[in-house]
């Protein structure tokens, strides 16, 4: 009985080690950038589902394969320039706040847990303020030891340099119109 015992702790025990382990922490970040240009005619571009080409080069092409771009439930697919692609769903817009949210839902993702907004709000005299913020995971989130490049730095490294980038191709873009 005791023999029984002993090893039905163990059994337990070590079935659940897997529960107890360390999970990724959540990252954020928060970029924003002042576009001299009313918060309507930022916005018009910012609303624009399918239109991240238009501003962000990392992206080649963008296509509404599910449902209506400025609605939520939209799902886009990417192309990224290096040929990779992504699917992103509209899971928030708010036109009379000018935010929306959105998240990865397959293709070869950069982050787990992926959950950007973007908002925009009028800065006076005629321009507006654009925040580009998310939270997220690393992409090897259930182990202490990421792969090489998937480790927190390397994400929170690659977002850093992709929203602000982005950020100012879109204030070239709508400050050229």
């Amino acid at each position: 009985m005791n023999l029984v015992k002993g090893l039905l702790s163990l059994l337990l025990s070590v079935s659940a080690a897997p529960l107890f382990a360390v999970e990724a922490p959540e990252m954020k970040i928060e970029h924003s950038i002042v576009i001299n240009a009313p918060p309507e005619v930022v916005w018009e571009v910012v609303s624009d589902f399918n239109g991240l080409p238009r501003w962000l080069s990392t992206i080649a092409e963008s296509r509404i394969i599910l449902g209506k771009n400025r609605e939520v439930g939209a799902i886009r697919e990417l192309t990224r320039a290096n040929g990779t692609k992504v699917q992103e769903k509209l899971i928030a817009f708010e036109p009379w706040n000018r935010s929306l949210s959105y998240t990865y839902i397959g293709g070869q993702v950069g982050a787990t847990d992926y959950f950007p907004t973007m908002t925009v709000s009028d800065a006076g005299g005629g321009k507006s303020k654009v925040v580009w913020k998310a939270r997220f995971k690393r992409i090897a989130y259930w182990t202490d030891e990421p792969p090489p490049g998937q480790d927190d730095a390397s994400q929170l490294a690659a977002f850093n340099k992709v929203f602000p980038m982005g950020l100012e191709n879109m204030k070239k873009v709508i400050e050229g119109q």
